[in-house]
């Protein structure tokens, strides 16, 4: 069980994490979610998780060649 818990950490982060994965503040996160269509999982009204290959694929899409 150890080992599937350590897999979905790499694979799920919270907002905090996310946060700081990013180096950016909450504000830009919920600018980023509501205006370019940032990636997330909504968990409930306040609960909101982002899966990692999701978020890695929108910022390859966002990249400029």
């Amino acid at each position: 069980m150890e080992d599937l818990k350590l897999a979905l950490e790499h694979l799920v982060y919270s907002e905090a994490a996310m946060l700081e994965l990013l180096g950016t503040e909450k504000e830009t996160l919920d600018d980023l979610r509501r205006e370019k269509g940032f990636p997330f999982v909504r968990l409930n009204t306040r609960l909101r998780v982002y899966l990692a290959d999701e978020v890695l694929g929108w910022l390859k899409k966002q990249a400029r060649r």
